[in-house]
């Protein structure tokens, strides 16, 4: 299998591990007020409906006016109360030039379950950027992270959301989002040989015309050493409000430490349309 295949077969059974786990999720109604419900939606009527809390059985009426939407066990998103012309983000108009960086995606040896990496590629990156920032304002990774968890956005659900709506709700222009894939590859073995030399003192020297005859004596050791090497996959991509992928782009490298991932993903950021803007 090409490297090319494997990276498109690893994006597919991502997304199929998504779809499972969203799958397997109750209902969840996020209520205008910030609270969240979570079971299962029995009957829609016009202008409330049925709900049963997970792991009980009393009904419940929910009025409609009190909803602000509906995450479905399907994976099925529907939005209620939405005023026309409104934006999501009472800052919808005062976002320009700001930039959000969202919890990277992260594989390793074909694991994904790992939430302190994709906080920690998420930090890392704000960093690149922010270090070399001129006229974009890059938003702070723990308010990005507790707006999402605000607004009930997570890696299981975010997939019901189009990257300009979440642009909105951070109140940015722009979101840099991306996935970082590494693997053992092949192990590099050294060996190294040392020789040391003694020589034998004057009390065994003879002299034979001009030369003096000296005794010596040789020693040889061998040390082996190995190092395990990674190969490092990184996409990144750049939204902006309206939806737009702007920047995409997809860089491999082959490093002998776990985080030297770090120097492809400065790699990326540099050649982004938000680097030095």
């Amino acid at each position: 299998m090409t490297k090319k295949s494997y990276q498109i077969l690893m994006l597919l059974v991502i997304s199929i591990f998504y779809t499972l786990t969203v799958s397997a999720q109750n209902d969840i109604i996020l209520k205008t007020n910030g609270d969240e419900m979570e079971g299962k939606v029995i009957k829609m009527n016009k202008t409330d409906l049925q709900f049963v809390y997970k792991g009980e059985s009393i009904e419940y009426t929910v009025n409609k006016a009190d909803i602000e939407k509906i995450t479905f066990a399907s994976g099925r998103i529907e939005f209620f109360n939405k005023k026309e012309g409104s934006p999501a983000n009472p800052n919808l108009g005062n976002h320009h030039n700001k930039v959000a960086i969202l919890p990277f995606g992260y594989i390793k040896d074909q694991e994904t379950s790992n939430p302190t990496m994709t906080k920690k590629i998420q930090q890392e990156t704000y960093t690149i950027f922010k270090k070399y920032a001129v006229s974009l304002t890059y938003q702070d990774p723990f308010t990005t992270n507790a707006l999402l968890a605000k607004a009930g956005i997570n890696n299981n659900n975010i997939e019901g959301y189009t990257m300009g709506e979440i642009c909105n709700i951070l109140g940015v222009e722009y979101v840099v989002q991306g996935l970082v894939s590494i693997e053992r590859s092949n192990v590099t073995n050294y060996n190294n040989t040392y020789s040391t030399h003694k020589s034998d003192g004057a009390s065994k020297n003879k002299a034979v015309g001009d030369v003096w005859n000296t005794k010596s004596s040789s020693n040889h050791s061998s040390m082996s050493t190995s190092t395990q090497n990674y190969s490092t996959n990184i996409t990144m991509n750049v939204f902006n409000d309206k939806g737009d992928n702007i920047f995409t782009k997809e860089h491999s490298s082959f490093w002998q430490t776990q985080d030297a991932y770090q120097i492809t993903l400065n790699y990326l950021a540099k050649r982004t349309p938000l680097y030095k803007k």
